[in-house]
Parts: structure tokens; sequence; C-alpha cells
């Protein structure tokens, strides 16, 4: 399995992409950096698309994703996604008031994108792999993932404030590689994060004592100006398990 960091900044600025992941080169795990990572002859090899959660900073590229493939597909690609999430797209972006509606174009019968509901705790297998969500505690429904080939795995938590589930999927997944999960604000926002169901590092640690399994657990986002306060936040954890996950990373098991 080869996992590709698009983008893992919790905001956009120069040299800071928004959340992205690519599996194998044809599955994508949020879209917050699809087009801004990608040649368009990388992009129209992805046939699935997996999405967190709504907001806008991991579905962001979904719509120049379309115009870019468009033509250049032979299926159409699937967005995987909870119900309130494709309501979302459905609604809010993909409404041909913000952007054409590629799940009828250029025809209902042989549109751009499809939508496909997934539901919590069922494993999908596409391209090879094994994909189940599991459900996070975030500010709107969010899922994150567990990504299995049959031999090694990783999960991703997504956006998350504090949690159970994931954790116990991490203990119970002996081919375990990798934990991706989140801290987003320095300790002194920790109302902040809070009100917007995040992680600081302070609470990310409280989060890791529910991980008994010896992982490495890479970071992510990060809010761009706040990064030089939350390093040392990090580190001052002593837990020999984190470091951060880099942009344009490539992990291979």
């Amino acid at each position: 399995m080869e996992l590709r960091v698009l983008g893992c900044s919790g905001g956009e600025a120069e040299g800071e992409r928004l959340t992205g992941l690519l599996v194998n080169g044809c599955v994508a795990i949020d879209a917050g950096s699809i087009t801004a990572a990608l040649a368009v002859e990388e992009q129209v090899q992805i046939q699935h698309v997996f999405l967190s959660h709504s907001h806008l900073d991991h579905i962001c590229t979904l719509p120049f994703f379309t115009k870019n493939i468009f033509g250049h597909t032979h299926e159409a690609v699937e967005i995987h996604a909870l119900p309130e999430t494709l309501d979302a797209l459905r609604r809010h972006l993909f409404n041909d008031e913000l952007w054409p509606d590629f799940s009828v174009i250029p025809s209902p019968n042989d549109p751009t994108i499809r939508y496909t509901e997934i539901e919590p705790g069922r494993t999908y297998h596409v391209c090879g792999l094994h994909i189940t969500p599991i459900r996070v505690n975030h500010l709107v429904p969010c899922v994150g993932y567990k990504v299995d080939d049959g031999k090694d795995a990783f999960i991703f938590t997504s956006d998350t404030a504090e949690t159970d589930q994931i954790w116990e999927v991490a203990n119970a997944t002996p081919n375990l590689r990798i934990v991706i999960t989140e801290a987003s604000f320095p300790n002194e926002q920790a109302w902040l994060a809070e009100a917007s169901k995040h992680l600081t590092p302070a609470a990310l640690g409280a989060e890791l004592k529910k991980l008994r399994r010896d992982v490495p657990v890479r970071v992510y986002h990060l809010t761009p100006g706040d990064k030089a306060t939350m390093l040392p936040q990090l580190q001052a954890l002593g837990d020999p398990r984190i470091s951060l996950l880099a942009q344009d990373e490539r992990l291979a098991w």
C-alpha cells in the first residue's frame, strides 16, 4: 500500500495545502487538495473519493476536480460520504449556483460523479482496499477511516474532539502501521477547540492514552499561524510515537 499526503494543514497559506490523502493512486480520502497537489493525468486515475465530513477544507477542490476529469474517465467517480455530507454537497456546492451539478452531467445515466452513501462500521471494498468509516466527534457528522489492504492498515481519525470508538478499532487492528490524527489549536485556545470540536496538544495527549498500540502517531491539521506555538506543546507530551505528518510525504508498506 502507498499512502501519499496531498495536504495536511488546518488552514491554507503559502506552502500549506488543506487535507487530502491518496491511496494507491486511485482512492482519495478527503478533497482539500486534489487539484492543488496532482497533475490532471494523476487526477483522472482517481476512481473513488471518501469524504470524512462536509467542512470546506475537506471538500473544496471537488468542483475543480470534476471539471478536470470531465470527458477523461470511462466510469463515474464514486463520492462516498455520510448521507448528511452528500446532502450538503447537493444543496450547497453542486447546486448549479456555486457549481454545475456534475452528478447529472453529461446526463443522469452517464454522470461524471456518483454519490454513494456510507454507513459507519460497514466495510467497503474498492481498488483492492477494505475501507471502514468510523464515527468520530466533530461539529458536523463526521467519520474517520480504517484503510486495510489485507496486509497493512492505517487509521485516519479526521477532525475530532474526544472520542472512543476509533481508538477501540485501532487497538483491535493487529496489522496497524500508523495512526493519523489531529491537533488544531494551541493549548491556550482550548475554549475554541472545545467549541469547534477539535483537539489541542494537551487534549491529544489525553486521547492517546486510549491507544494501547506502539505505532507511529502522525499529527495533522495544525493551524498555520499557530504551528510555532503548538510544536513545543506536542513535544512536551513526551510521547515518542508522535511526529508531524508532512505534506507530499509518501508512506509505503
